[in-house]
């Protein structure tokens, strides 16, 4: 393509807002710049890890390792078995360094009894109903609150049990692959899959995140 004169040639990688965007949408050149950071990092972590409490090594995994691994997260909504595991292998690498496990240790529960992280796709989900609970509270710009749609607001179903018990219209998709993947249709799916009590309006922000680690943990 020549515009005025240059010539301007399609990138199949692009980066937008600090995620690492390819031509077919399916972000594995972002999870492969995540985790390719995140292991450079944990590798000069080793190399101080013996200097460090386990309070210290936590708080700098978290600034380190958390900050990539969250960032823009709910974009991973609906990604495949083995992009999700890779970024779960460096969680579990991540924990294994923080209590100071061998490299071959189980790390799975100690993970969750003793650091209280959550595991990938969890932490997904935890980041999806988040953003639907502030969508919901009017905390976010309108673009994002009108995707979450009340089904007791809609017309005809107002007299519906998923009315009754707060859960949201999850619209259909017009792709497989991609559609569902879309915060119109992955936030509401995330948000009617918790409980009841979760999904109630006068539920604080504070609790909410409580309550939904919890929820979450037991899955």
């Amino acid at each position: 393509m020549i515009v005025s004169g240059a010539t301007i040639k399609p990138s199949q990688v692009v980066r937008d807002l600090g995620v690492v965007v390819d031509g077919d949408l399916s972000l594995a050149a972002h999870v492969s710049h995540v985790t390719s950071a995140c292991f450079f990092h944990l590798r000069q972590l080793r190399l101080i890890r013996r200097s460090l409490t386990v309070d210290t090594a936590h708080v700098l995994v978290r600034a380190l390792i958390h900050s990539r691994l969250d960032y823009c997260n709910a974009l991973f909504a609906g990604f495949p078995v083995s992009q999700l595991t890779r970024l779960q292998s460096v969680l579990r690498a991540a924990a294994g360094l923080v209590l100071g496990l061998p490299g071959r240790a189980p790390v799975s529960a100690a993970m969750h009894s003793s650091l209280h992280w959550l595991s990938y796709p969890q932490r997904v989900t935890y980041k999806l109903c988040l953003l639907t609970y502030k969508c919901l509270q009017d905390w976010t710009p309108v673009y994002l609150s009108r995707l979450c749609v009340p089904t007791a607001s809609v017309s005809g179903r107002s007299g519906l049990r998923s009315a009754d018990e707060n859960q949201l219209l999850v619209p259909r998709t017009q792709t497989v692959t991609l559609g569902p993947r879309a915060f119109s249709t992955s936030g509401p799916d995330a948000w009617n899959t918790l409980s009841s009590e979760l999904r109630h309006s006068s539920v604080s922000l504070d609790c909410f995140k409580r309550s939904l680690k919890t929820f979450l943990y037991r899955l």
